[in-house]
């Protein structure tokens, strides 16, 4: 298991660790994944997703 992929804190807090090998992470770099694709992965709740993006949050009957 890689113990350096991101990650949500209880708190809500996104954490991409610099250890991060996965450049498709660092939603920042060119190569990066959207921001939106990284809190999907993450299964972000509603509030989190506000708090990172004022993109809509994605609903199970929007595809």
């Amino acid at each position: 298991m890689d113990d350096n992929k991101p990650f949500l804190t209880e708190d809500g807090t996104l954490v991409i660790p610099f250890e991060c090998s996965d450049h498709a992470y660092k939603y920042w770099k060119q190569e990066g994944k959207a921001m939106t694709d990284i809190l999907k992965e993450l299964n972000a709740s509603p509030e989190v997703w506000a708090k990172y993006t004022h993109e809509p949050y994605p609903t199970d009957d929007a595809e």
